[in-house]
């Protein structure tokens, strides 16, 4: 039974103010509720409609606590914003939409009316924060593995050289003729090339990062990197020219990490340049007899004594940047058998350029 006609001319004058109601309500970007302490929800805005799928009459026929996707954590939560002079700030919960697909939110929350036990939710959909939180810590681990896996491989090869190196020493030195002495020998070198192909397959570059490839046009996948990028370039008044070959360039990629490795040079590229005065190239066709693909920008450039350590995890010559982007880049592209060349010059701009 919800208590609507109970509420106070104090709350009334909140809720039907049309200036106020469409400035905290049809304005917002944020999920908003205004509920009571016996569990009924008074009203809701369109966001919380459109995030959660549930329509206005809907959310006025439930309890607040279904809202969340734990109950007895929803129930916790209007015990916690029901006791006297209570109020929550920027705690992290989960809601659940009518089909049943969680949405982490941030959460506030206040008394709007202590006579009425009445109070008002403000909620923050974080899953575009959470989902790139993830994308970031799964790039680093994809970091990590390939740096781990090459230094693994270098470390198991070394010896399997040395054994290599001692079976054509044996084959030298030992009579030819001796079946058995060839028996063993032939066993101890087709071991050793085998385990050296299992260290190949399982921890190459390829297989660290679990390729699907399949046939794709450059010039289409470099078209939808600028146009995923369109709106920060925008944002910054920065200039960018495409252009691209006329013939079409397939060749055999796994197109969301070549999206992810192209992403990063634009980024890398939109973030050097000077906003308003900033200029982006990308073309793409053939330079020393390869197909290539070209990114150059106007900006600050890099010291010729950093450009050996562009790669390294965590080091940037950008401010307040955590330096994974190209380390990535070189991951991806040399799974890939890419082979990336890097000019630049202080004061006057970079150029990437990209060999397949």
């Amino acid at each position: 039974m919800h208590q609507k006609d109970n509420i106070c001319p104090s709350l009334r004058s909140i809720i039907m103010n049309e200036d106020i109601y469409r400035l905290a309500y049809m304005r917002s970007h944020d999920i908003i509720f205004i509920a009571d302490c016996n569990h009924n929800i008074i009203d809701a805005n369109p966001v919380a409609c459109h995030t959660l799928g549930f329509s206005k009459e809907g959310f006025l026929s439930m309890h607040l606590s279904q809202v969340f996707s734990d109950r007895n954590i929803g129930n916790q939560f209007l015990k916690d914003i029901c006791k006297p002079n209570s109020r929550i700030s920027h705690l992290e919960y989960e809601f659940i939409t009518e089909s049943g697909r969680p949405v982490p939110v941030l959460l506030n929350a206040d008394k709007i009316d202590e006579e009425s036990d009445t109070f008002m939710v403000v909620a923050k959909n974080v899953s575009d924060y959470k989902r790139e939180k993830e994308n970031q810590f799964t790039k680093k681990e994809m970091v990590t593995l390939g740096k781990m896996a090459q230094n693994i491989a270098h470390d198991l090869k070394n010896p399997l050289n040395n054994i290599f190196l001692g079976l054509h020493q044996f084959r030298s030195v030992l009579p030819q003729d001796d079946e058995e002495v060839s028996f063993y020998l032939n066993f101890l070198e087709k071991n050793s090339r085998r385990l050296n192909d299992l260290i190949s397959d399982s921890l190459s570059l390829e297989a660290i990062l679990q390729l699907h490839k399949e046939q794709h046009d450059l010039n289409e996948l470099v078209n939808e990197a600028a146009n995923n990028a369109k709106e920060k370039i925008s944002r910054s008044n920065i200039i960018l020219n495409l252009d691209l070959s006329d013939q079409p360039m397939p060749f055999a990629l796994d197109k969301e990490k070549i999206l992810m490795a192209l992403d990063n040079l634009i980024v890398n590229a939109i973030e050097s340049v000077p906003e308003e005065d900033g200029i982006i190239y990308i073309r793409t066709g053939e330079k020393k007899g390869k197909s290539a693909l070209v990114i150059s920008d106007n900006g600050s450039g890099i010291p010729s004594t950093d450009i050996k350590n562009i790669y390294d995890p965590y080091f940037s010559t950008k401010s307040n940047k955590r330096g994974l982007g190209l380390t990535n880049t070189e991951q991806i592209l040399n799974a890939h058998e890419v082979e990336m060349e890097i000019q630049s010059e202080l004061g006057k701009g970079s150029t990437f350029t990209l060999y397949f």
